[in-house]
């Protein structure tokens, strides 16, 4: 992701800063994804794989990217404090 649009960027939900997500939680997120069992903060259920994501400054959410694009949409916005993280 373009540094500069990074920096510029806020999670629409708590105001942080954002930051890119590890290559390994991205891959958990996928995986949960695949078996049907992540949904986002407004209970929705997520279908298809994300390409890379931000997360925000406490670590409580990350916005998903798809095509490059980041979803800043709050309703589209995964809970990480609901994944049980190893």
């Amino acid at each position: 992701m373009d540094q500069q649009l990074l920096s510029i960027l806020r999670c629409p939900v708590t105001g942080s800063v954002l930051c890119q997500a590890e290559a390994s939680l991205i891959e958990l997120i996928n995986q949960r994804i695949e078996q049907g069992n992540l949904q986002t903060r407004m209970m929705e259920q997520l279908e298809v794989p994300i390409d890379a994501g931000l997360i925000n400054q406490d670590q409580s959410l990350l916005m998903p990217i798809y095509l490059g694009i980041p979803d800043m949409n709050p309703d589209d916005a995964i809970s990480l404090t609901d994944l049980d993280l190893p």
